[in-house]
C-alpha cells in the first residue's frame, strides 16, 4: 500500500491560515460537518499562556502550539477509503496552519502531553542529525 498526498498550493501560503483546535474527544464520522455553525468556542484567557473553554459541558484547557520554524502544518481529507487495506490511499489538502489550540480536559497542557513532546522532538532531531562543526 502507498499513499499518494495532493497538497494544494494554496494550502501551504500564510495566508490561507485555517482556525484549528484539537480537542481531546473521538468523533465516530467522517462526512462533512459546519462546524463554525456548531462550534464556536467562548474562550477566556486564564493566564498569559493558557485559555479555558468547555465543550459540551466538560472544561477544557488549552494554550496555542506553533508548528517549528520551517515547517507548515497541513490538513488532509480522504475522499474515498479503499475497500482492501492493501489498495493505494490518497489524501488531499484542505488547508494549512502555523499554529493551533491545543485542549486538555481538566489539566494544562504541559510538555509530558504527546503532541507537544513530538513537536520539541522536531528542533531536537534538527540538532541531534545536522552536521558536526570543526
Amino acid at each position: 500500500m502507498s499513499i499518494h498526498l495532493d497538497i494544494k498550493k494554496e494550502h501551504t501560503e500564510v495566508e490561507q491560515e485555517t482556525v484549528l483546535h484539537s480537542i481531546p474527544c473521538k468523533i465516530y464520522g467522517d462526512t462533512p460537518a459546519n462546524v463554525s455553525a456548531f462550534f464556536t468556542p467562548y474562550i477566556r484567557k486564564s493566564d498569559e499562556k493558557h485559555f479555558d473553554a468547555s465543550f459540551r459541558g466538560h472544561p477544557l484547557q488549552g494554550r496555542i502550539l506553533t508548528v517549528p520554524e520551517g515547517y507548515k502544518g497541513l490538513i488532509f481529507y480522504e475522499q474515498k477509503k479503499p475497500a482492501n487495506p492493501a489498495d493505494d490511499r490518497k489524501f488531499v489538502s484542505t488547508g494549512g496552519f502555523s499554529k493551533f489550540t491545543y485542549w486538555n480536559f481538566d489539566k494544562l497542557p504541559s510538555k509530558n502531553d504527546a503532541i507537544v513532546s513530538a513537536l520539541d522532538w522536531i528542533d531536537i532531531a534538527e540538532a541531534v542529525h545536522a552536521p558536526e562543526k570543526s
